[in-house]
């Protein structure tokens, strides 16, 4: 399988509404998004803008996206990313491929870039598998730093990779 990551664009309001209410995103705080919550997050810049942009994840034949990866802090030195893959797509290697078109995209597009950083809960096994398969290093583990919706918060686990590791792969 191959994937792209095609940027989103204004005019995808409507279809960043559909797909992120389409699946359920069990390792994120808000498990379940609606119309109202893509809204307001495209109204203060969170998918795109100056420091911020997004990816839909599309398949060789697929014309829905299997995914959607964001990447932001891009003004900062270590950027951070949050990668979401649709339900119907998930185990079949689609959150590998995204973040190597991703990682492959930020050291492009940014030249005076050096890492790129991601956190995941430490129970989310397929996303930490992901991060490995792609080069990136666990570099943290924050105790009860991950907030969710119901119970106490949840441990964090954080990875990055440098370019030049990036650039060896």
């Amino acid at each position: 399988m191959q994937v792209r990551i095609d940027p989103v664009a204004n005019t995808d309001a409507a279809l960043l509404g559909e797909f992120l209410a389409g699946s359920e995103w069990p390792f994120h705080y808000e498990r379940h998004v609606d119309a109202n919550w893509v809204r307001g997050r495209l109204e203060s810049g969170h998918f795109f803008g100056a420091d911020a942009r997004s990816f839909w994840i599309r398949g060789e034949a697929s014309a829905a996206p299997l995914g959607l990866v964001r990447v932001f802090d891009l003004s900062d030195m270590t950027p951070l990313f949050d990668l979401r893959v649709a339900s119907a797509a998930r185990g079949n290697g689609v959150g590998t491929l995204a973040l190597r078109e991703l990682t492959r995209w930020l050291f492009a597009q940014h030249p005076d870039g050096g890492r790129l950083d991601g956190y995941t809960r430490h129970d989310n096994l397929g996303m930490r598998r992901v991060f490995e398969k792609c080069g990136f290093t666990q570099e943290a583990l924050h105790r009860r730093a991950w907030r969710v919706d119901e119970g106490e918060p949840l441990d964090a686990v954080g990875y990055a990779i440098l370019r030049e590791e990036a650039e060896a792969l």
